[in-house]
């Protein structure tokens, strides 16, 4: 027992899972081993344990998954990503699902044990800025994007331009020479990147240029790390994989789009260079300087490869008029698959963006023409989410040959600048805030000019307000309870059962029907003062001063007799709160109408120019009296 206890865990020493009790010595024998190789391996590096209960943790969410409502969701956790087909499928999620849990691991395992004692600072700091890249890539630039996009972009190249420098510096076993042309491509790609929004030549022109200048000096970085003896073949073999099959990918669906397994196992290798970018910074902490590989001929062949597979592309292009542009089909099942942009990464974004880019719209019309090319649509796209607002975008979408409202455009934008839909329902708010401050501004200034013409006489409920006058002028005085007659708050109705404005014009001031009666104004498109008294009995008639007065029968079926209000952007209403003028209730009213001009004032042009005053008590007649005509 005591050599049991020392020294580890001999594969002898396991009583409590002997091969006696279990009856089955060879299964139990095979079972310790493995679990005895994993144990070894965890404790071979410095977060092991940490990422083996990160990676076991992944790998149950994904079997939970898998069981879970009949497996709908194991393809989404496996992948961590956008997954478009049939839910049944099981192979190719679960191929992806390993690899993520390899990379993890990869990743979050830390340096191999022993760690080198005092390091160089520049390596210190390149190690620093590898781990800034990758947690930005699995995280950060997603959560920078949503804040700005400018920031998301310049941080993302800031940390590649450091790192891309340290790195080329730390390359040992390579020549003055080789670290020039890796800075020069590393820095034209940079550079390139940097100029992009204030280039006046084609965006996809600069995209490409920084696209290919970057991916040359990658490859320069990992051909030097195969002669770098602190690196191994796996790292070296990871990178290139993650550089080169994304590229042969596309000189393979040149021309034309695929949205297929194949695609989405491109994306997956395309995320090992997170994995190559972690397993560099950990293997820089390894003891011992960098050597050269001697006698290595592995690094010719692949700066050769890679020669061949940045100019291999060009030559399939060819000139700028000649190029193979990417049309993706129309497909109206694709929004039926759009998942919220949370969440999303890049690719998918572009990709859900595409999805409503190429759709119809309300009107009927393809967001976009559908000779555009996707290349194009994007580079619009990106134009799109740099404007301040949506009167900007909308001008420069319909310039495009566009066609989508500003819901719509917004909708789409939002998978390629996420937030745009919050900034621009943030600007809404803040303009319609503007409007409606405006708007009581102007309703109080026009309210400031209006007065009780009858002061002396106190009623049960009185106002007076400005009220606005449309095109045509006129007002009503209705129930606006009351349905049995269609609509009495309308002026211009013809059903002959509620007041009507022309047979008040062909009467020359007041029509009146049932719940409802229609007044005509003088003045239009501009505001007149208006006051309500409501008594409980016929008030003293008042004549002086008014042009015409003219009293007529008018009911309340349910209750209420209304001045209409100034609506919210609307055109005719009273400014002000105004009191219900059935005070009795349910019933037939007298409604009393005083008419007047009022003289221009020229110290005050907006003044208005006409006063109306509305006395209203219980009264059965339906007679109308006229006790004032127009002279």
């Amino acid at each position: 027992m005591g050599r049991c206890r020392t020294g580890g865990w001999p594969l002898s020493c396991a009583p409590w899972v002997s091969a006696d009790r279990l009856g089955w010595p060879g299964r139990s024998n095979k079972i310790i081993r493995i679990v005895a190789l994993l144990r070894a391996a965890v404790a071979r590096y410095r977060f092991g344990r940490p990422a083996a209960v990160a990676v076991a943790l992944y790998l149950t969410a994904a079997a939970v998954a898998a069981w879970y409502d009949g497996g709908r969701w194991f393809a989404v956790v496996a992948t961590a990503g956008f997954w478009a087909w049939d839910d049944e499928a099981r192979l190719l999620p679960a191929a992806i699902g390993v690899l993520n849990a390899w990379a993890l691991w990869q990743i979050m395992r830390g340096p191999a044990l022993p760690r080198a004692g005092a390091l160089p600072r520049e390596v210190v700091w390149l190690r620093r800025l590898l781990y800034a890249g990758v947690a930005g890539d699995l995280l950060l630039w997603e959560l920078l994007d949503d804040v700005s996009d400018v920031a998301e972009y310049a941080a993302n190249w800031a940390v590649w331009t450091a790192t891309m420098f340290l790195l080329v510096r730390a390359l040992a076993g390579v020549s003055v020479r080789f670290r020039m042309i890796a800075l020069g491509l590393g820095l034209t790609g940079v550079l390139t990147a940097a100029l992009r929004p204030f280039a006046e030549i084609p965006l996809l022109a600069v995209s490409l240029l920084a696209a290919v200048a970057t991916l040359g000096c990658k490859a320069m970085i990992i051909a030097g790390q195969g002669r770098d003896r602190r690196f191994s073949a796996v790292t070296v073999a990871i990178g290139w994989t993650a550089l080169l099959v994304p590229q042969v990918y596309l000189l393979l669906k040149a021309g034309r789009v695929t949205f297929d397994g194949l695609s989405l196992v491109v994306d997956a290798l395309d995320g090992l260079i997170v994995v190559w970018a972690a397993r560099t910074a950990h293997e820089l902490a390894a003891p011992g300087p960098g050597v050269v590989a001697p006698g290595s001929m592995r690094t010719p062949r692949l700066i050769a490869a890679a020669v061949v597979v940045l100019v291999l592309p060009m030559a399939v292009v060819g000139a700028e008029r000649d190029a193979r542009l990417t049309y993706t089909a129309a497909d109206a099942s694709c929004r039926d698959r759009l998942r919220p942009v949370n969440g999303l990464g890049p690719e998918e974004r572009r990709r859900s963006f595409l999805c409503l880019a190429r759709g119809e719209t309300f009107a009927a019309d393809t967001m976009f023409p559908e000779d555009l090319a996707d290349q194009r649509i994007l580079a619009y796209g990106a134009q799109l989410c740099a404007l301040p607002g949506d009167r900007e975008r909308h001008a420069l979408h319909k310039r495009a040959g566009g066609t989508a409202d500003t819901i719509e455009l917004a909708a789409a934008l939002e998978y390629l600048c996420p937030g745009i839909v919050a900034r621009q329902n943030a600007e809404a708010a803040r303009r319609e805030a503007e409007r409606d401050r405006q708007e009581a501004a102007w309703k109080a200034e026009a309210n400031a000019r209006c007065a009780d013409p009858w002061p002396r006489a106190r009623a049960r409920r009185q106002g007076t307000a400005a009220y606005m006058l449309f095109e045509g002028g006129g007002y009503a005085v209705f129930d606006d309870r009351d349905d049995s007659a269609g609509d009495p708050g309308d002026l211009y109705g013809d059903d002959g059962k509620a007041a009507n404005i022309f047979d008040a014009l062909e009467d020359g001031f007041i029509d009146a029907a049932g719940s409802s009666a229609a007044i005509v104004t003088h003045e239009e498109n501009s505001p007149m003062c208006l006051t309500v008294k409501v008594f409980d009995s016929a008030p003293p008639l008042r004549l002086a001063g008014w042009d015409q007065v003219v009293e007529v029968g008018i009911v309340s079926r349910s209750g209420r007799l209304v001045v209409p209000a100034y609506p919210k952007g609307g055109d005719s209403g009273a400014a002000g709160p105004l009191p219900d003028l059935a005070i009795a209730g349910p019933g037939h009213y007298r409604l009393r109408v005083h008419a007047r001009t009022l003289p221009w004032d020229e110290n005050d042009p907006d003044a208005p120019l006409e006063e109306h005053l509305l006395v209203v008590y219980p009264g059965r007649s339906t007679d109308k009296v006229v006790h004032r005509p127009r002279r």
